[in-house]
């Protein structure tokens, strides 16, 4: 019984200050409760209460911390303490609910600092000064004290200014001043007459004014803003009633805290739980769960019940085996007899003493943090200070890679001189890879390892030179350092964990793209921007480091429902029956035309740009055989951006928008790694590819021998080299000329029917002073557009123009079928045009079909149905429907497709560097976006059908392959 009467009081103390915490929490109606009535005068004088309480629980901390001892160290454990209890609020908060933000963890690991737990600091100081207080007063002087203290607070009720930073109650200074008062309070003999005099005084003023001010407030301002200007902990009768209350059963109430082992620690706890803003969101969002108020409360004594519990139970396990806790003892600890100067030399030359013994970690830090900052500024930022969240999550990583070497080798020289040469050399490659692609290296690239003669013949001797001798030295200086300056080794447990925790830390990338997950969550916490679209983006914001690991959790597709193989068998059986009765009417084959798909890098018209305007049309030939041919609007999935991804619908019919966020590049986050990748390719005996540029640019020299290209002519190939390479002005790719030259020569090499895929490199970026002649195509544009650069890429594509018009007039000389499908694959990113208002403008490239007249002889002809605005997927089926060609069951499909479905790509909305992709946007025959809802049921089921097929193909289980579907 005499343990129960210990901790009941204090208990219902509790009790109230989180209903003070949690009722008056917005996610909660009372606070929002805003009507001139009684009901209002009834929550103003609750809530009232509840502060009431709450300082009557700020009082009674005050007493017990003034009972205990000095002790430095005890004031710095409750510091760490504040810490560690607020992360693992942290913690709890991200693995319960899901939720993770990387300004809460600072707030944790910085509480004082960034002035994040208010009355969790006011407790720590209070726990080192209001010791010494207590032998510095008298009774009289403490009475004084309370006395002086007040007048802030009066002054403060009196003009309602917050003069003395008290901030309503929410501050470091209005906690320390209730506190003060507390431990002054606990030391007053007392007068229990006068004291009741005292609280019934200042309840009756309080009540008296709580209860009109609603009114007074609706009457002055007509609302109930002022309504709640005394009910805050710095109204001084409040305070009043409070300390009455505390004076009168300050015994019961200090009882059972005094008594507890480790009271600093249970109140510090209790003041970070009951004071987190998270943790009150949460709590208030519990207890919003029934609307029911008795109910409410319940939920509140329970939740305070949990953190009483918690503040009991922690504190006891921590001070137990908490080694750290021994060691501060040992540091801090001084003797009585010394002076405060004596005191201070020997806790210096302590802490300084710790500090040496721990300079290995220290250094390995350091030079991490110098590693992560440098990575990330050498991407293409202009000042060191960079994104301060990823910068230390690479810290952390570079870390952990040393901890891990340090771990398998137990060598600390070793392994922090190997940790800084391999990083060094990373940075130097993504540098390299970023000047040369404008990208960083992938996951996908390390595949090129096994090509690393051609990899070395690509870096300048001179920095081959530098990195030999580099790690001459290093290894010299491993050997040195090892042998005069050994570190200490590392334990056996201690290296098991290092290596454990880099093993997860590195590993845990395999799930930071898995959307609703806990990792997925902790990196947006972060501000891990991924920019799978841009990658070079992603490297400057994130750093190489972790833009590498971001591409390492791939999904490729998002599973459609109903896949299963019955589904699949019913549409290749539905797809096959279309396919017999398209080819009833056709007569021709595409393995005897020779069909030519030609991407013109970032062709597209600029009279189109909403705001530019030129003094001459750039392309009047293309204008004039998009006249007599099929032609119209083809809408890119991509801006400034994205050549490989509309090659890589052109080819497989398959599109971006259907692939999950994560899979932005199918090139090479995708062909690499499947066996099968069905293609139009596979509907010719020969197929060949031409491009004037690298075969590595987005693995083209893997992926082309998959979809079943016989040749591959590009720059600086042995075997089928680019001829009549030419390049304009300064120009530094080469001319469209050369390749259409080269692609006449591969038509004279082979007579048979093929299919050629050309990809141009022409008007690639960048467009600074590229050409002579640029005047002629003056330019009015928008702000922002820089119009040099808008002349100069018109004057590219002028050339273009040339170009085309002299390709066609060769191809129709050719007494052979031909068929040309020519599109341009996005625009270039000269345009500043808003892209909420002008996206899908800046979506629209030119494309044309042309049959030459062997072609038309044969059957080819003008499509009139379904060309205004296209998508790349589509040109498989039309280039099929225009040389009366026969079609597998898939490429009846896509047939279908184009006829029945609006064209689809990416939202045009975002421009090329979003971070994933976006969902499916339908753009129907007169370019107006239409809702997938507008769809009826027949063309629903036809894109689930789609999506169904480029699932089974590039994630599923490829139950396609086993039928005639590809074939």
């Amino acid at each position: 019984m005499k343990h129960v009467r210990a901790w009941w009081p204090f208990t219902l103390l509790i009790f109230g200050w989180g209903i003070n915490a949690i009722i008056w929490a917005p996610q909660l109606t009372y606070v929002k409760y805003a009507h001139n009535n009684w009901t209002m005068v009834g929550i103003q004088l609750l809530h009232s209460g509840t502060i009431i309480v709450f300082l009557t629980v700020l009082l009674t901390i005050g007493a017990v911390l003034t009972r205990q001892t000095f002790s430095l160290a005890r004031t710095v454990k409750l510091w760490l303490y504040t810490i560690l209890t607020a992360s693992l609020a942290v913690i709890v908060d991200w693995l319960v609910f899901n939720q993770f933000n990387y300004h809460r963890l600072y707030n944790a690991l910085l509480p004082i600092s960034r002035n994040a737990a208010p009355l969790a600091t006011a407790v720590i100081i209070a726990s080192g000064i209001l010791p010494w207080l207590r032998t510095k007063t008298s009774k009289h002087s403490a009475s004084t004290g309370i006395t002086l203290l007040a007048l802030p607070l009066a002054a403060t009720s009196l003009f309602n200014q917050d003069m003395f930073g008290l901030l309503k109650g929410n501050s470091v200074a209005f906690y320390l001043l209730i506190l003060t008062i507390g431990a002054l309070a606990d030391q007053l003999t007392v007068n229990r007459r006068r004291t009741i005099k005292w609280l019934s005084a200042a309840l009756i003023i309080n009540i008296l004014l709580v209860a009109v001010m609603p009114n007074a407030a609706f009457q002055t301002h007509a609302s109930m803003v002022t309504a709640g200007r005394f009910t805050t902990p710095t109204f001084l009768p409040t305070v009043i009633i409070a300390g009455c209350t505390f004076t009168l059963f300050s015994k019961q109430l200090t009882r059972f805290v005094a008594a507890l082992d480790y009271p600093g620690y249970f109140l510090t706890g209790l003041a970070v739980l009951f004071s987190d803003p998270v943790v009150i969101s949460r709590a208030a969002k519990l207890t919003s769960l029934t609307a029911n108020f008795a109910g409410q409360i319940g939920i509140i004594l329970f939740l305070a019940l949990l953190g009483m519990a918690i503040g009991l139970i922690l504190p006891y396990g921590l001070q137990a085996r908490w080694q750290l806790s021994r060691r501060i003892n040992r540091c801090l600890a001084t003797a009585t007899d010394q002076t405060t100067d004596q005191q201070l030399s020997t806790i210096t030359r302590r802490v300084t003493r710790a500090i040496g013994h721990r300079w290995p970690s220290l250094l390995a830090f350091l030079v991490a943090y110098v590693l992560a900052d440098l990575s990330i500024y050498y991407m293409g930022n202009d000042t060191i200070f960079v994104k301060q969240s990823m910068l230390w999550l690479t810290t952390l990583l570079i870390f952990l890679t040393f901890k891990a070497l340090q771990a398998l080798t137990n060598r600390y020289w070793l392994s922090l001189l190997v940790t800084g040469m391999s990083n060094i050399i990373w940075i130097i490659a993504n540098i390299q890879k970023m000047n040369l692609r404008n990208e960083p290296i992938l996951p996908s690239e390390l595949a090129m390892i096994d090509d690393l003669d051609s990899l070395l013949k690509m870096i300048d001797y001179h920095l081959l030179i530098y990195s030999g001798i580099a790690i001459v030295v290093v290894i010299v200086a491993i050997v040195v350092l090892e042998h005069r300056y050994r570190a200490q080794r590392l334990t056996w447990p201690w290296r098991i964990f290092w290596l454990i925790l880099a093993v997860c830390a590195f590993g845990s990338s395999a799930f930071w793209n898995h959307h609703g997950s806990r990792m997925q969550t902790i990196m947006a916490g972060l501000d891990d921007q991924p920019h799978f679209i841009h990658q070079a983006v992603g490297a400057k914001q994130n750093g190489p480091t972790v833009q590498f690991l971001n591409n390492v959790d791939i999904t490729v597709m998002t599973r459609p429902h109903g896949y299963s193989k019955a589904a699949m068998e019913r549409i290749s059986r539905e797809y096959n029956q279309t396919a017999r009765q398209i080819n009833a009417t056709r007569t021709d084959q595409l393995k005897d035309q020779t069909i030519i798909f030609n991407l013109s890098e970032s062709f597209a018209n600029p009279d189109r740009v909403p705001g530019v305007t030129l003094k001459a049309n750039p392309i009047p030939r293309i204008d004039h055989i998009k006249k007599q041919t099929t032609s119209g609007i083809m809408i890119s999935s991509g801006y400034g951006g994205g050549t490989a991804d509309m090659e890589y619908m052109s080819l497989t019919g398959f599109a971006m928008c259907n692939f999950a966020q994560t899979l932005s590049t199918p090139y090479t986050q995708l062909v690499p790694y499947l066996k099968h990748n069905p293609t139009i390719v596979q509907s010719f005996k020969y197929a060949a590819a031409i491009h004037p540029y690298s075969k590595k640019f987005y693995d083209r020299g893997t992926d082309y021998p998959k979809f079943g290209f016989k040749k591959f002519s590009y720059l600086g190939s042995k075997q089928y080299p680019i001829r009549h390479q030419k390049k304009i002005d300064r120009n530094t790719y080469m001319s469209d000329q050369t390749a259409y030259a080269n692609t006449l020569d591969q038509l004279k090499a082979h007579h048979g029917a093929q299919f050629i895929n050309l990809v141009t490199m022409q008007n690639h970026l960048p467009y600074n002073n590229l050409y002579n002649g640029i005047n002629r195509f003056h330019a009015a544009v928008g702000d922002g557009t820089d119009p040099a650069q808008v002349e100069n890429y018109a004057m590219g594509i002028h050339y273009t123009d040339a170009a085309v018009d002299h390709f066609i007039k060769e191809i129709s000389k050719l007494n052979r079928p031909i068929t040309l499908v020519f599109y341009g694959d996005h625009l270039p990113g000269i345009y500043r045009n808003s892209m909420k208002k002008d996206g899908l403008k800046l979506h629209e490239t030119d494309y044309f079909i042309y049959s030459n007249p062997a072609a038309q002889r044969q059957g080819a002809r003008k499509l009139t149905r379904s060309t205004h605005y296209v998508g790349p997927n589509d040109f498989i089926a039309m280039a099929a429907e225009q040389t009366n060609s026969r079609v597998t069951p898939y490429q009846a499909l896509l047939t279908r497709l184009y006829h029945e479905l609006p064209a689809y790509a990416l939202s045009t909305q975002q421009n090329g560097t979003n971070s994933f992709n976006s969902a499916p946007e339908y753009v129907n025959q007169q370019g107006k976006v239409v809702n997938y809802n507008s769809f009826t049921k027949k063309q629903k089921k036809l894109w689930h059908d789609y999506q169904l097929v480029q699932y089974d193909i590039t994630a599923g289980h490829h139950y396609l392959l086993k039928t005639n579907m590809m074939k």
